[in-house]
């Protein structure tokens, strides 16, 4: 929470308080909750550096994916040639 944001509750508070402390303890209390709150949440949020290291991650997955699915390909076509051509070895020597 930055100091204006802090001001402001404290003038907003103080108007409902009959003395300045009280208001003041309660912005206090308000701020370490907050702290608080995004301490815990720090884990769990992702920086732009995690996004970055989780695409780059990503994209060299998904290279390797192609090669793969590439290599396969280029197999199953040259096994459908062979089957092709002993099929038609099949009919036309007969």
């Amino acid at each position: 929470m930055t100091a204006a944001q802090s001001f402001k509750i404290y003038e907003i508070l103080g108007k409902h308080f009959n003395n300045a402390e009280d208001a003041k303890i309660v912005v206090t209390e308000i701020e370490q909750i907050i702290e608080s709150k995004i301490a815990d949440q720090k884990d769990v949020l992702a920086t732009k550096e995690d996004i970055a290291k989780m695409e780059t991650k990503l994209g060299v997955q998904i290279a390797e994916v192609r090669a793969d699915i590439i290599k396969w390909m280029f197999i199953f076509g040259i096994g459908q040639l062979a089957t092709i051509i002993a099929i038609a070895k099949f009919f036309f020597h007969q």
